[in-house]
């Protein structure tokens, strides 16, 4: 089964075939390649924050209630949790686009997990938000997890639960991160130094490859307009900035350091994600002391649009758990 540090190396030295997804999912019409949102929301507000590092934070709230602050995966968008806005009703809902996703712009320290994790303290702060859920998918859930382990007395002062989509505690890769992490950042440095040939590699001509590599990462019922949700997504990020993002995902391990974590807090995945494989989840959910884990039959890595009523739900549990939890 494909992992995914493994697949993230094959996403930076096959960028192009990726790509080809969007194209046979959107098709040629000009309605098509008008379209520049992934998904329909309710009535919210778009934010621009400032970063520690003088970069910017764009996120997109609506509602009002205890905060839910989601966090997505690497490629993907704010926008990607439309399903999950329907939690407004009853909710303080945030989603964020993690650095160089989106509209949010990296500052000095670039694109790395670590830095997405400070932007995290930013914004709770920012927003002077206390006993939130933060609910991570993917990559996102990778931020929350250093975030956990990095800010302690941030946690202990504003965050009520915390949630893990699809995510692991470490990369999974089978290739040496000692490998992985430097051929990352000579290809980063390339696409850098040369964008034109970058850009022209992301938009080789149309395959059915590329729309098999995508449709992949779904489960056994995948709805045409998630997956162009997704694929709309992908196709903002540039090439560069995914080869500079994939160091960190290739180093990170908090695994060890979890066990301090005094939080409730539940993992979710699905039996058939060929991302982040369900004995990842396991590993995580046994890391975090009362850590719940839930395992979604037929479901593939992207839950949030492919099994959104039970990851809705999942999010109604920890908020419930979080609110329920006496604080210091």
């Amino acid at each position: 089964m494909v992992k995914i540090g493994t697949l993230v190396a094959g996403i930076a030295l096959g960028y192009g075939v990726e790509r080809l997804t969007l194209r046979k999912i959107r098709g040629s019409s000009a309605e098509a390649d008008e379209v520049d949102e992934v998904g329909p929301l309710v009535d919210h507000v778009t934010h621009d924050v400032p970063s520690h590092d003088g970069g910017m934070i764009r996120l997109i709230e609506a509602g009002s209630g205890p905060a839910v602050i989601l966090l997505h995966g690497v490629t993907l968008r704010a926008e990607i949790w439309h399903h999950q806005f329907a939690l407004a009703e009853h909710f303080r809902v945030f989603a964020i686009d993690l650095r160089a996703h989106g509209g949010s712009q990296a500052g000095s320290d670039g694109l790395s997990i670590q830095a997405n994790a400070q932007d995290l303290v930013t914004l709770l702060e920012y927003f002077d938000l206390n006993q939130a859920t933060i609910v991570g998918h993917s990559m996102g859930g990778m931020v929350l997890g250093r975030f956990l382990v990095d800010y302690p007395d941030v946690v202990s002062a504003r965050v009520g639960a915390v949630g893990f989509v699809s995510s692991a505690g470490r990369n999974p890769a089978r290739v040496p991160i000692g490998v992985l992490a430097p051929l990352s950042k000579r290809l980063g440095a390339v696409a850098r130094a040369r964008p034109r040939l970058a850009r022209r590699i992301a938009q080789v001509p149309p395959s059915d490859l590329g729309e098999i590599a995508v449709r992949s990462t779904f489960g056994v019922a995948a709805h045409p307009d998630d997956v162009r949700a997704a694929a709309l997504a992908f196709e903002a990020l540039a090439p560069e900035d995914l080869l500079d993002i994939a160091p960190s995902i290739f180093q990170h391990d908090v695994l060890g350091e979890l066990g301090s974590v005094a939080i409730p807090a539940g993992v979710i995945v699905g039996s058939r994600d060929p991302m982040t494989e369900p004995r990842e989840s396991e590993l995580l959910a046994e890391a975090i002391p009362g850590a719940t884990l839930e395992v979604l039959a037929d479901a593939g890595h992207q839950l949030m649009l492919e099994r959104a009523e039970e990851v809705n739900d999942f999010i109604i549990g920890l908020v419930a758990r979080g609110q329920a939890t006496d604080r210091p």
